[in-house]
């Protein structure tokens, strides 16, 4: 599909007489003739000639299911960076004449269009060639701002099918710029789930997706749920996982272990090592989860909970995947590696069969680098499978008994006996003061507590460490 079609108003009546999509109900009027609007598209309503600008806009505000209209002008010679005005009412309908006799007075289009709530659980953003972009609670100008999900085209409709249930539908080739959003509850003209806000063809585009995170929708949905559906999207063996979120309708993904038992997880808006509850049998997960709240220090600090498939824990373990095989790390225990994680059990010598395994899972993972650079994984081997149950992107890595590199005044030496908690509060004491830490014990670099000196950029190494 491409047309020559300029203005906004005529490219959203395209859409609908050409059955290419779904889009907002609206009303547009000329700058030139009062009472005789371009284009009306308000369900369940005929356009008479003789219905004034006072009744049309009265019509479109009852029909929207938000009781509410937002007003957006342009000129031919303007089509972009003019005023939006939000969310007026029934009670405004004078002061939305006002400004469509405004706009006139500067020889502008007015649409009014039916105003979709934003905080409705839905995303909106932007496809172009082979990326799209998105936030949560924002319109689609959200890709100018800090924070947007960015994802491959088809890689990022993967992962919102398995968010919301439905695929956007966005039926334009490559070389269009597509506004999109898409709302739980069907919405529009056509009562779809997916609205087009505007389109525009390009003769060259030229975009590399990589992906990185958290962003504003990892956020939104919880880092771990993220991660994890990035890691069922690539294909990769993820156990099957329900999330219980704040902010949309559970949803399901991820591959059945052949297990009937359940995991309990937490799942935090970032990424917060060994902070919170991981069970390995059900508990009430409401009264979890506002138990879990009171260890944060923010507003909101669960984002969801996850109820995930048992795996058969014969061993576990965790990984961290370079550009480069050989600078891979695998390190491991027998049965379940909860206390590896947090520092109270000892890296075992795996046997050779398991990390043969486990190296083919980081070579399949390193073929998709180029998304997504360094990674650490957190696996289960049950015998026949290795089990994905956490993946997580690397902002900063060191190499063997380098946790992140650097060239402090000296390092602070930390006994990771004293835990978790404890090296939280010394990193919070070295915040700006270029002074590294050495973590003293026998742990795995793969562990929590190298996770969360990575987290924190703070140049640290490890003491006594084996490696697979």
């Amino acid at each position: 599909m491409k047309n020559k079609i300029y203005m906004k108003d005529e490219k959203l009546n395209f859409i609908i007489e050409h059955n290419i999509g779904n889009i907002a109900q609206f009303v547009s009027f000329d700058y030139i003739e009062k009472n005789k609007p371009r284009f009306v598209h308000i369900n369940q309503f005929q356009y008479k000639d003789r219905c004034s600008e006072r009744e049309l806009i009265e019509k479109l505000i009852n029909s929207a299911p938000s009781k509410s209209v937002n007003i957006r002008s342009y000129s031919p010679g303007f089509m972009k960076g003019n005023k939006l005005i939000y969310n007026k009412k029934i009670n405004d309908v004078d002061e939305i004449l006002d400004i469509i006799k405004d706009n006139r007075n500067e020889e502008k289009y007015s649409i009014v269009n039916e105003n979709i709530d934003i905080n409705d659980g839905g995303v909106s953003g932007v496809v172009l060639g082979d990326i799209i972009e998105f936030s949560p609670k924002d319109t689609p100008k959200c890709v100018d701002k800090e924070g947007v999900c960015l994802l491959p085209r088809e890689f990022g409709y993967d992962i919102l099918e398995k968010v919301y249930g439905f695929r956007p539908e966005i039926n334009f080739a490559p070389n269009y710029r597509v506004e999109f959003s898409i709302h739980p509850n069907r919405q529009g003209v056509n009562k779809e789930h997916t609205i087009i806000w505007e389109y525009e063809y390009y003769d060259n585009i030229s975009h590399k997706s990589k992906i990185s995170w958290p962003n504003n929708f990892s956020k939104f949905i919880g880092d771990k749920a993220f991660g994890l559906l990035v890691a069922d999207a690539l294909k990769i063996r993820v156990p099957k996982t329900t999330v219980i979120s704040r902010t949309v309708a559970p949803f399901t993904f991820g591959k059945e272990t052949g297990l009937c038992e359940k995991w309990i997880r937490t799942c935090p808006v970032v990424k917060e090592p060994g902070k919170y509850y991981t069970g390995d049998s059900w508990v009430d997960p409401f009264e979890l989860m506002n138990l879990e709240e009171k260890k944060g220090n923010n507003n909101i600090n669960i984002a969801s909970i996850l109820s995930q498939d048992t795996v058969e824990a014969i061993f576990s373990g965790a990984s961290i995947i370079k550009k480069n095989r050989d600078d891979d790390i695998i390190e491991g225990v027998l049965g379940k590696g909860d206390d590896f994680m947090v520092g109270k059990e000892k890296i075992k010598e795996l046997p050779k069969n398991v990390v043969r395994e486990i190296k083919r899972l980081n070579n399949k993972i390193r073929s998709y680098y180029n998304y997504l650079g360094e990674v650490s994984i957190e696996w289960v081997y049950d015998g026949k499978y290795v089990w994905v149950v956490q993946l997580n992107q690397l902002k900063t890595s060191g190499n063997r008994n380098i946790i992140v590199e650097g060239n402090p005044l000296y390092y602070k030496e930390f006994d990771v006996n004293n835990g978790l908690e404890e090296l939280r509060k010394l990193i919070n004491k070295l915040e700006g003061k270029n002074i590294g830490v050495e973590l003293v014990g026998d742990i795995g670099i793969t562990s929590h507590f190298g996770d969360l000196l990575r987290l924190s950029n703070i140049p640290s190494k490890l003491k006594e460490a084996n490696y697979q």
